[in-house]
């Protein structure tokens, strides 16, 4: 079969995941909120406009040709939702500046948001299908929700709630249950359009949690979130958890994901051994250090770091960004990560392009 020269995003995904030849490694940039600048705006009039965040999204991916545009609630937004108070800073990332759930009976109060209109659901619902519009035919397009756990910390506030796993499991528990309801309201909505969905969950990390906590009340949420994400699109969900997972490998290659996203402080080596036979795992430039900090030719080495690193993962292995990438990134170091995709990264893989 022959390899086009420049393959479509799209169409390099679906050669990737069906096993097929595809012309360079897919790259994933984690841009986020780094669209509101490309398009010349705040971030907080980006999160508040479906036209805006669809015009930044879509002017990111004419700019630097990244292999999927991703919009979503963000960390807090099922939790803005239900009524945790959101602040939105001009250029900054939005944070929760006061929980809903303070105490017990605050959670009796509480109603599952409508899915297609609470909170800002709207507007990102709007800006998927403004995307998936313009440029569904060429490049994937995806929704992002967190996960219940991390939902759950931004109904409550992660110090309380991390009390209440503690003291009283079983409010933790009714908890998530409503964090998972608040989530997949939103998500029933969101299958309705020809998109992908994505899952966060970073405050599930092994860098805040142990392993025991994880297992009992991180992924079991995860696992039904996935399996109903799986149901209404027929694709599993690319699983982001932020710091470092090392400990939770396992027990997040069985949450039904596709995908794992790993952080930049976790050596793909090792996940590659650990779980890379079951699982595609993608990774991990350092948005900081490298994206943010460094210069095209930082960038350009830390991809030939990751490439000898994962390259030949069994299940796959998908260039991208270890978390959401600041959002001031010089636009050069954005450039240099997709220009590097495709000058170390051409498949076949040559391992001598990117050795040390």
């Amino acid at each position: 079969m022959t390899i086009p020269d420049r393959m479509t995003p799209k169409a390099r995904l679906a050669a990737f995941v069906a096993g097929e030849p595809y012309d360079r490694v897919p790259c994933g940039a984690m841009l986020s909120e780094h669209a509101a600048i490309v398009s010349g705006v705040t971030v907080a009039e980006y999160h508040h406009s479906a036209d805006l965040m669809a015009r930044g999204q879509i002017a990111a991916y004419r700019t630097y040709g990244h292999d999927g545009v991703v919009v979503g609630t963000g960390l807090a937004g099922v939790a803005e939702a239900a009524g945790s108070l959101i602040s939105f800073p001009e250029y900054a990332t939005p944070y929760v500046s006061d929980y809903v759930v303070k105490d017990r009976a605050d959670l009796d109060r509480l109603e599952v948001p409508d899915g297609a209109s609470g909170g800002r659901y709207a507007i990102i619902l709007e800006a998927a299908s403004r995307m998936a519009a313009e440029l569904g035919d060429e490049v994937p397009v995806s929704v992002q929700v967190a996960g219940a756990f991390s939902t759950a910390s931004n109904l409550r506030g992660a110090e309380s709630f991390m009390r209440d796993i503690a003291r009283d499991p079983e409010f933790a528990h009714r908890l998530l249950e409503y964090a998972l309801a608040a989530t997949l309201a939103f998500v029933r909505e969101a299958v309705r359009l020809p998109v992908a969905i994505g899952v966060g969950d970073p405050v599930a990390s092994g860098s805040l949690i142990s392993p025991k906590v994880y297992r009992d009340f991180a992924l079991p949420y995860q696992r039904r979130l996935i399996a109903e994400i799986v149901a209404a699109t027929g694709r599993p969900p690319v699983l982001h958890i932020c710091g470092n997972t090392r400990r939770n490998w396992e027990l997040m290659a069985e949450t039904g994901a596709g995908v794992l996203s790993l952080d930049n402080v976790i050596d793909l080596a090792e996940a590659k051994a650990a779980v890379g036979d079951r699982i595609i795992i993608s990774g991990n430039v350092r948005p900081t250090e490298t994206m943010y900090l460094g210069t095209p030719e930082t960038v350009e080495e830390n991809v030939r770091e990751c490439l000898r690193k994962a390259w030949d993962s069994p299940a796959g292995f998908i260039l991208s960004v270890g978390c959401g990438m600041p959002i001031t990134t010089p636009a050069d170091n954005v450039h240099a990560l997709v220009r590097a995709a495709r000058k170390y990264g051409q498949y076949p893989y040559d391992p001598a392009l990117f050795a040390a």
